[in-house]
């Protein structure tokens, strides 16, 4: 998908960021505890799981991280948007 493309989807999504070589997406939340950043990184991973979509996770004390990229395309697709708009109606 270009780069312009993927741009005005992102602009909907917020929170929401191009990777520098612009063959991902993600988004970083912050929380004030353990449990809060794992409940995020477990409902990603369960809508991921349910879309057969699945997005790199990583959380720690604090944060949780989700980055989609569509890696047989090269890059971001239209899935990729979609899981992210997903994420954000659930996540917040």
């Amino acid at each position: 998908m270009p780069g312009a493309e993927i741009a005005a989807h992102l602009a909907t999504l917020p929170g929401w960021e191009l990777a520098a070589d612009g063959r991902a997406i993600s988004r970083e939340w912050r929380f004030k505890s353990f449990k809060r950043a794992a409940q995020l990184a477990n409902l990603a991973a369960w809508q991921a799981e349910a879309a057969n979509h699945h997005p790199d996770i990583a959380f720690g004390w604090g944060f949780a991280r989700v980055t989609f990229s569509t890696h047989s395309a090269g890059g971001v697709t239209m899935n990729d948007l979609i899981m992210a708009a997903r994420l954000n109606r659930v996540a917040g």
